[in-house]
């Protein structure tokens, strides 16, 4: 067993539990409304739930406001509804032709609950990235047998540094958004 597979294959898990991390952040809402957070949000069209972005042309407008612009004008209703039941907390505005959703200002409690639920999601990307690390130390140790106790010592002490690496990454971007959490 090469240890360059283990820790190509530590990696590869460890950057998607990044990737996951920083996708689940953008569904957090900063002082700044992003298109993600519509992400949650699914449309029945056409006899199957459909992702907004799929129905619609979506656009910033200001830091509080996005423009829906059907593709179909019949899904007008069908979207506002959507919107209206999701857990987004906000009212639709529907036009003749689109759905405005006007977000309001972040509060200090609002500001301080995104964080909170920040390092909830930290949480759970440590766990995972826990769970990577605990895969990688069973497969080297079934091969205990047959690797010197050296090489298993060498194989631990790598492992505890890229996972420390990983740990601080994950610490950074969550710092980075509380940092944009609280900015006002």
């Amino acid at each position: 067993m090469e240890w360059k597979n283990l820790q190509d294959e530590f990696e590869l898990e460890a950057s998607d539990t990044i990737n996951w991390l920083e996708d689940e952040y953008t569904r957090i809402r900063s002082g700044r409304v992003s298109l993600n957070i519509l992400d949650i949000v699914k449309v029945e069209a056409y006899g199957e739930l459909m992702s907004l972005n799929q129905i619609a042309n979506l656009q910033i407008v200001d830091a509080r406001q996005i423009l829906i612009k059907p593709y179909d004008r019949n899904q007008l209703h069908d979207i506002a509804k959507a919107i209206t039941t999701s857990p987004l907390n906000v009212n639709p505005q529907v036009n003749a032709d689109n759905i405005r959703l006007i977000f309001p200002s972040q509060t200090e409690e609002n500001r301080k609950q995104n964080v909170k639920k920040a390092k909830e999601v930290l949480e759970v990307a440590k766990t995972k990235l826990r769970n990577i690390r605990k895969n990688i130390q069973d497969q080297y140790k079934k091969v205990k047998d047959t690797v010197s106790e050296d090489l298993i010592r060498y194989f631990e002490d790598e492992l505890n540094k890229i996972t420390k690496t990983y740990n601080t990454k994950l610490e950074d971007i969550f710092s980075k958004k509380e940092q944009e959490l609280m900015h006002i």
